[in-house]
């Protein structure tokens, strides 16, 4: 059964996937939507590996996952039952985290555990997270970082 899914999984033609996906969706949208969105179009035109979602409420990573990327998307929250919900989000992983304070830090440890779960192994990986560190689903930053091995 597993190799039946990844043979489907690699017919999937993404770029046509989220054209018609963005098409289709009726505007306007929202801040988070847009950058969801553009986060979806990066992983088409450059090679990223992986994308990570700092979520409060699962929202964010849902709105990402809308436009089903080609990629993981590793949906990192500090509560337990979100992180439960996210997984059963197409292409999402739920990841918890301590906290979203010092945001930097939490990127920064995100992307080592994300190495030792083997999502990433090196190469460029995008991250969207807000900028106020106690509401991070009013997402307006979306970061594109180049992770060594």
């Amino acid at each position: 059964m597993a190799k039946c899914c990844i043979e489907a999984e690699s017919c999937l033609n993404y770029k046509r996937l989220y054209m018609d996906t963005k098409t289709l969706t009726q505007g306007p949208i929202g801040t988070a939507e847009a950058v969801a969105s553009a986060c979806c179009s990066a992983t088409i035109d450059l090679d990223i590996g992986l994308i990570v979602v700092l979520t409060d409420s699962g929202k964010l990573a849902r709105l990402v996952s809308k436009y089903r990327p080609a990629v993981k998307i590793l949906a990192c929250s500090i509560n337990a039952s979100i992180v439960r919900q996210m997984n059963t989000i197409r292409g999402a992983i739920g990841f918890k985290i301590p906290t979203f304070q010092g945001t930097e830090n939490v990127i920064q440890f995100v992307i080592s555990e994300a190495k030792n779960m083997g999502l990433c192994k090196g190469g460029k990986i995008a991250v969207i997270h807000g900028t106020n560190e106690d509401s991070p689903d009013e997402s307006n930053i979306f970061k594109i970082l180049d992770v060594t091995e």
